[in-house]
């Protein structure tokens, strides 16, 4: 029943957002050039980061923070979107979840770094999040839904707990590229997948990690489901898009290479995040 009720008031955002709740600037005069609309989406990302900060600790430990930061800025440097800073955010809480923003935004959970085995999962989760910031938005409409859709929703953070607010930002992301006709759901999730397994391959880090991930929220117990349903309802995980992720896996120019899921390094880097939830 909550569980429903819950999905019930994250449904009715998204229609909110879908039908135009969130009234972006009117179209047929860009709101930026196409010099300066990057830095513009950075300005609306950077107000949309204030407001998850005022829900959510971030996870500070200097050590942790450069290595996911070093993980992050190796897949972003093969993005084709060079205008935006990517920058990556590790915050408290439970929940196993991941979203971007406008403005190269990254965020993911401790929960879900407690959740991964080893850096090529972890590298995954990161490049399929660059890979979701890929959509250029020259006259900003759906970053101004994506922060309008979020104040609008503030009202209601708290009956969506408390992953609430990094649940609309995901939700609304999602839908504004919908929205925008750009891409279906299913062809922005299978176009971020693709593009993530790519940077992968270019950075050098294991592709199959997309594959491991996705599987392990396919087959996780129902102890460890709920955790991650907030983040199923932005980026959906079934057996058909696991069966295009490795289509396009098989299609990988991987000849002569070799690569290696670094899960000691991992183990270690994460280990007080670990610790942490078995205490």
């Amino acid at each position: 029943m909550i569980k429903f009720r819950y999905s019930l008031i994250l449904m009715t955002l998204v229609t909110c957002l879908v039908s135009g709740c969130a009234t972006a600037p009117k179209a047929g005069k860009p709101t930026a050039s196409v010099q300066d609309y990057a830095s513009e989406e950075v300005k609306i990302g950077e107000q949309i980061h204030a407001q998850i900060l005022s829900q959510f600790y971030p996870y500070t430990e200097p050590e942790v923070v450069a290595y996911i930061n070093h993980i992050g800025a190796s897949l972003a440097a093969f993005a084709k979107r060079k205008d935006l800073p990517y920058r990556f955010t590790l915050l408290f809480n439970e929940k196993i979840y991941a979203t971007s923003a406008p403005g190269g935004f990254i965020y993911l959970t401790t929960g879900l770094v407690n959740f991964l085995d080893n850096e090529s999962e972890l590298a995954a989760v990161l490049a399929h999040e660059i890979g979701e910031l890929q959509y250029a938005d020259p006259r900003l409409s759906r970053s101004y839904k994506v922060l309008e859709a979020l104040q609008k929703a503030a009202p209601a953070v708290g009956a969506l707990g408390e992953i609430g607010v990094l649940a609309v930002v995901g939700l609304a992301m999602a839908s504004s590229l919908v929205e925008s006709r750009q891409l279906s759901a299913e062809e922005r999730l299978l176009s971020a997948d693709e593009r993530a397994l790519h940077y992968m391959v270019e950075a050098g880090q294991d592709p199959q990690g997309l594959i491991d991930v996705m599987s392990k929220f396919l087959h996780a117990n129902q102890q460890v489901a709920p955790y991650f349903f907030d983040y199923y309802q932005s980026r959906p995980i079934t057996e058909e898009r696991m069966q295009m992720i490795q289509a396009v896996f098989l299609h990988l120019p991987l000849a002569n290479k070799t690569f290696s899921t670094n899960r000691n390094t991992y183990r270690q880097m994460t280990r007080g995040i670990r610790e942490m939830y078995q205490a």
